[in-house]
């Protein structure tokens, strides 16, 4: 009889390991042993059967359907599906065709009593399956609650210490690796210096890497990477079937593909050595929303003063670039767009682009022109400051006190490792003392920016003319790069309502050089800009 054979092993791990050979060995064995002529190897090396889009299978299918072959040699019914419905649709298939279906390991009677036991059969390896699985899950979240870090590789900055009769595995800081993304914060926080900015620095620099050569991808990596502040989440990822479309029709060796964010109240948190501080990285996150905003991305097109920091005043969502009819326009996409989030509106909220940056420019040209008022502005706020705050506490006292908090972190870091406290104990310990450390920040915050304004007081009309004067020089001459350099500096956000434009601004305050040094305190501002109602565009693109 002519036949073909067909094998499946399902992970990756078995087709590398080469188990997919024995079972192509034992069905050949078997074909010779009972006088079966193979003409064709069906095989899925590393595919799940879990699903009927295999490539062997497949093959296995057309030839049925051809007929070019009258049976087909499996060694268990496993091998062809691990879902029942499936491997009742495929026998059903051969049944049709007229194909014999041989497995070596079991014989199956074609008949009532056959059919049922290779349902039952079928049942059961399917129930093997989801318990397997099961299990295994449960392992895994077992060990992670005693503290086993769930992978070996770890993040830039840490390396990874095995288990041993001691200690459960876990990340222990690199020093030099740990230097490496302290300095990589401060260029970017501090120095503002941007990702591929930053790769240049570090190869002519000659900072080693993990791999071969420093890339961008790495550095925001590095600055997404919540695990330097001192606890590294396990379990964040599910794997979920793709909802996109596959762009070629490639076969899957797994369905189930895509990496898919948990719920953050599910994730297992593991606390590790802190490289740096939740509020450093805290900071490093508000930037990176911020500088996403301005990116110009592809549009070099259209030149948008106001990139990334125009909001609309009755929603609050991002006002983008948008064109129409070969004019461009801020507008709000919350109407436009289905997919955005926040609330819809009735109003338009759009304004002509270009009128619109010339109205703000010259709105704030005149401002700087006027010492007066800005000087009146900020004795407003620094009054208003004054009325709302009042402490007892010294900016000694509460670094006393973060000093304490950070011994004690270390002092039941230290016992959990001696195994002196559990892991729940350590959980809770580390809640209490990262909930007060964050009370105290809170109020050392509020403090600064209580005696940041205060301290604008000293800030003189000489000073203030000083400044204005300087900006003023600086924007006569600028081409745009300059001005949207400028209008990054000084303006923090533009309110766009239907008639008018809030902007909400801070003029730097700086003896160095007030033109470059960003994230300066100095003279708060606002600014109304007025203009008519535009026409709406009839279509946009």
């Amino acid at each position: 009889m002519k036949i073909a054979i067909y094998a499946r092993v399902s992970s990756e791990t078995q087709a590398k390991e080469g188990t997919i050979n024995s079972q192509i060995e034992a069905l050949k064995d078997y074909a010779k042993a009972h006088d079966l002529t193979i003409s064709h190897e069906c095989i899925d090396d590393g595919y799940s059967g879990t699903t009927l889009e295999r490539p062997g299978l497949d093959q296995l299918r057309d030839l049925t359907q051809s007929g070019s072959i009258e049976g087909v040699l499996i060694l268990s019914p496993d091998r062809l599906s691990r879902n029942q419905a499936n491997q009742i649709i495929l026998l059903e298939e051969f049944k049709k065709r007229k194909i014999q279906v041989i497995f070596t390991n079991q014989n199956f009677e074609n008949n009532p009593e056959g059919n049922l036991m290779m349902n039952i059969q079928g049942v059961i390896a399917e129930y093997e399956r989801a318990k397997i699985i099961d299990r295994m899950r449960r392992g895994t979240i077992h060990a992670i609650k005693k503290g086993q870090i769930n992978g070996s590789n770890p993040p830039y900055g840490y390396c990874y210490i095995p288990k041993d009769n001691n200690s459960v595995g876990h990340w222990e800081i690199n020093p030099e690796e740990a230097r490496i993304v302290r300095y990589v914060y401060d260029l970017y926080i501090n120095q503002d210096v941007k990702g591929t900015a930053i790769v240049k620095r570090l190869r002519n620099e000659n900072i080693p890497c993990r791999n071969l050569n420093w890339w961008s991808g790495q550095i925001y990596s590095i600055l997404k990477n919540e695990v330097y502040t001192g606890m590294a989440y396990m379990l964040r990822h599910h794997k979920v079937e793709s909802k996109r479309t596959p762009k070629s029709k490639q076969y899957r060796k797994n369905k189930n593909s895509t990496n898919e964010l948990r719920p953050r109240e599910d994730w297992f948190g593991i606390p590790v050595p802190a490289i740096i501080d939740r509020e450093v990285w805290n900071k490093a996150q508000e930037l990176l929303k911020q500088n996403a905003y301005r990116a110009r991305r592809n549009n070099n097109k259209h030149n948008y003063l106001l990139r990334g920091l125009v909001v609309c005043g009755l929603c609050g969502s991002m006002v983008s670039g948008y064109v129409s009819n070969k004019s461009t326009y801020y507008s709000c996409g919350a109407k436009r767009n289905k997919n955005v989030t926040s609330k819809p509106h009735d109003e338009i909220i759009q304004v002509k682009h270009k009128p619109f940056d010339e109205k703000i420019w010259s709105g704030l040209t005149e401002l700087l022109s006027d010492p007066e008022n800005i000087k009146a502005q900020l004795g407003k706020r620094i009054k208003a400051k004054k009325e709302k705050l009042s402490f007892n506490q010294s900016f000694d006292e509460f670094d006393k006190e973060l000093n304490q908090l950070d011994v004690q972190e270390k002092r039941i870091l230290d016992a959990y490792r001696e195994a002196i406290i559990s892991l729940e104990e350590l959980k809770a310990q580390k809640m209490k003392i990262s909930d007060r450390r964050g009370f105290i920040e809170a109020k050392k915050k509020a403090i600064l920016s209580h005696t940041e304004g205060l301290g604008q007081q000293k800030i003189t009309m000489g000073m203030l003319g000083d400044v204005s004067a300087r900006f003023q020089r600086a924007m006569a001459k600028a081409d745009f790069a300059k001005r949207e350099k400028l209008a990054n500096l000084l303006v923090n956000s533009v309110t766009l309502k239907t008639d008018k434009a809030i902007v909400n601004g801070n003029i730097p305050i700086d003896k160095l050089d007030a033109l470059t040094t960003p994230h300066l305190s100095g003279a708060f501002f606002l600014l109304t800009i007025y203009f008519p109602r535009t026409n709406n565009p009839s279509r946009g693109h």
